[in-house]
């Protein structure tokens, strides 16, 4: 009897006792369940087997992430969309790797670890685009907020392409329509940002509307803007995404410092376009095919 209560006893503590969370090396934050995030894991996770835990923030009404962290003690978050990375860069004492996140080079600094890729290819792959399409005037809407370093970089390859770049600036999504009617003339084709600010739900439409009434075609980062009108997507290959970003938290995993693996562009991106919109813009396939050559 005696040692009957001594086990009940035993059991009893190792209940009471909190255990101490396994670690693991990737907590993997992403904004809600998509298709698109999908694929870009498989390509993290062909980089190499990490042990992980994900959560799919859109399920939870709040997520405690410090504590998390505390407990859960990972090596490095991962954070797939801008919500995922706005929760992600409140936790500072983690390296913190951003992927099909628009904010990502907006907030860049305001984190001391953290990097990523970004979410469109180069300029200069865009302005490659340009050239096959014949054009010499291109408009960009874009805010300060999101989009001013990667204009800057644009602004800078443009020269050397022969490309002149017609930018203009917005603070809020009501400033697009007029933005856009002031580009009226002077453009001779629109260079689509993933810029929250200048690409909203509710102004999304202006541009394809500018596109018919001037017939100059729009070129985005998505082609889920080409039923809408757009005439051709140069979207980032998002499994090899996937797999950049694997290779940036190995990187991180094996003591790299994050100041060695600053964010970085896309490697490979595929051409999509409508081809409605290029016969009536009359633009051939072929001459926008010729856009898939590396600058």
């Amino acid at each position: 009897m005696r040692r009957l209560f001594f086990r009940i006893v035993l059991v009893g503590c190792l209940l009471l006792t909190p255990f101490a969370a396994e670690a693991y090396e990737v907590l993997i934050l992403q904004s809600s369940p998509s298709p698109v995030y999908d694929q870009v894991l498989r390509g993290v996770r062909s980089a190499r087997r990490f042990s992980e835990r994900l959560l799919v923030l859109s399920e939870y009404s709040e997520v405690d992430l410090q504590r998390i962290v505390r407990e859960e003690r990972p090596l490095v978050i991962l954070a797939l969309g801008d919500e995922a990375l706005a929760l992600a860069r409140t936790v500072r004492r983690l390296p913190v790797v951003g992927l099909l996140a628009s904010s990502l080079r907006a907030v860049a600094g305001s984190h001391p670890a953290l990097t990523g890729v970004e979410v469109q290819a180069s300029p200069e792959r865009y302005l490659t685009m340009f050239q096959h399409l014949r054009v010499k005037r291109v408009g960009m809407v874009g805010s300060p907020t999101f989009s001013s370093h990667y204009i800057g970089r644009a602004r800078q390859a443009a020269q050397r392409h022969g490309i002149e770049l017609v930018i203009r600036e917005v603070e809020s999504a009501r400033e697009v329509s007029g933005q856009l009617a002031s580009l009226r003339g002077s453009v001779d084709a629109l260079w689509l940002l993933p810029d929250s600010t200048a690409v909203a739900r509710e102004n999304v439409e202006a541009y394809f509307l500018f596109s018919m009434q001037h017939q100059v075609p729009v070129v985005v980062f998505s082609a889920a803007y080409l039923p809408a009108g757009a005439a051709v997507a140069l979207e980032v290959d998002r499994h090899d995404t996937g797999r950049q970003g694997g290779e940036l938290i190995a990187a991180l995993l094996r003591g790299e410092g994050v100041a060695e693996l600053p964010p970085a562009m896309p490697r490979k991106a595929v051409i999509k376009y409508n081809q409605t919109v290029l016969r009536r813009l009359g633009i051939p396939p072929e001459q926008v095919l010729r856009g898939v050559e590396q600058p």
